[in-house]
């Protein structure tokens, strides 16, 4: 429609009342970015004015379960829901102008048909979005292989992936096609790569990987990273994740799998080098030998590190004081520390014969053990869950033996908030 036709239609409506109708189309495409799919078209009769605005809305969300469809239908049931879904997400994706960039296109589907879904997706590539999400449900991460990015990654800003196979050239296209790419997500996916390298991503988050395809050590380099979160690896990456950033990166979270049972305490110990930076730090499932440091001057200093918080850490077989002791020696090559989180961590943790959680009994540090200097620290946070008193009282006798002149707040996850002092 020419814009002096579009301006008197809209001025017209105004003067009926219609003063909704009566607003430029950018605001009127941003409503429209709120809805999913389905209602964003049932607005078309709702006016003339409103007839074909959504065939140029930004933004797409398409989602199965406005269908009714869920990880548990199936049978007849599933077969029709998903005529409807597939009949109204390709004519949409058909009929949608084709000479307007996205700026962001959402698919949440499950691999009920592989070749209707790659349909769709490919489809969505052809928009040149600018985020880019296609999450597939109910699926171990190597049925749905994602396609080739192609000529759309020129403006890919977001990239969110979930439970896709991605090949041994996703890496590549990472790196010389998404030159603007700057948060890069990818959940419960079958990784065909060991490297990711990109001059211009800002967040990178690898979360429950399932299966590593390489066999190799993954390798991280990206000069510009703020954020980094990787998470439940399953041992996909035995032989070590090496992180190649600079001063940029904030906040790193780094858990891993299985009390890192499948990754070497040497590879724990690199990673901890690789991340020596990084003012706020998040472990979980490190081991005490992990940090347990024999030479100070061998081990880097973190002069950067505002907050630690270990979550299931130290869960071996050592005797209290080796796990307080290789906690001290890190946290005095911390000399900026102010917050530490022990959250889990400490106590040997078993399974009993109805696979109840046993944590067992620890000695007390005796006398005359080391006292570590943290200057800077003056709270330590201790978070646990259940009944487990006595094991609590002999931590908090290590710490107030070890780190003098804190003050310790003791959470339990189904009480109240507790505080103590350090003698």
């Amino acid at each position: 429609m020419p814009p002096a036709r579009s301006a008197k239609r809209a001025s017209a409506e105004s003067l009926s009342g219609d003063r909704l109708s009566a607003l430029p189309d950018g605001v009127l495409h941003t409503i429209l970015s709120f809805l999913p799919a389905p209602e964003a078209v049932r607005t078309s009769a709702l006016s003339r004015r409103w007839r074909h605005l959504w065939r140029t809305a930004p933004c797409i969300k398409i989602d199965m379960r406005e269908f009714g469809i869920t990880l548990v239908t199936s049978g007849g049931d599933l077969s029709e829901k998903w005529r409807k879904f597939e009949d109204f997400t390709t004519s949409l994706l058909l009929f949608r102008s084709g000479t307007i960039s996205l700026d962001r296109f959402r698919l949440d589907a499950r691999p009920h048909c592989l070749r209707v879904v790659d349909r769709w997706v490919r489809r969505g590539l052809m928009y040149c979005p600018q985020v880019l999400e296609v999450l597939m449900w109910g699926t171990s991460g190597g049925v749905f292989r994602f396609p080739h990015l192609g000529a759309s990654s020129c403006r890919l800003k977001r990239l969110h992936l979930h439970g896709v196979h991605l090949d041994s050239d996703f890496a590549e296209q990472i790196q010389s096609g998404c030159l603007m790419l700057e948060e890069l997500e990818l959940k419960i996916c079958t990784l065909g790569f060991q490297e990711i390298t990109s001059r211009s991503l800002k967040r990178l988050i690898i979360d429950t990987t399932l299966r590593n395809l390489t066999g190799g050590h993954f390798v991280i380099t990206a000069p510009c990273l703020l954020y980094l979160r990787i998470r439940d690896l399953f041992g996909c990456y035995p032989n070590g994740i090496f992180v190649h950033v600079t001063d940029s990166l904030v906040k790193a979270i780094i858990s891993l799998s299985d009390q890192g049972k499948t990754f070497s305490l040497g590879n724990q110990r690199r990673l901890l080098v690789d991340l020596c930076n990084v003012p706020n730090l998040e472990l979980g499932g490190f081991q005490t030998k992990a940090m347990l440091i024999g030479e100070l001057d061998k081990f880097p200093i973190f002069r950067n590190m505002q907050t630690l918080k270990l979550i299931d850490c130290f869960h071996d077989n050592h005797d209290l004081y080796d796990k307080l002791e290789a906690l001290g020696t890190f946290l005095q090559n911390a000399p900026c520390l102010k917050k530490l989180t022990l959250q889990g961590c400490m106590f040997e943790v078993d399974f009993g014969m109805e696979g109840q959680i046993v944590r067992k009994s620890i000695s007390l540090p005796h006398e005359g053990r080391k006292i570590f200097q943290c200057p800077k620290m003056k709270s330590v946070e201790v978070i646990y869950e259940g009944d487990h008193d006595n094991q609590l009282l002999e931590l908090l006798w290590g710490i107030g033996r070890i780190l003098p002149n804190v003050t310790v707040t003791v959470t339990n996850i189904d009480c109240a908030v507790i505080n103590f002092d350090s003698p």
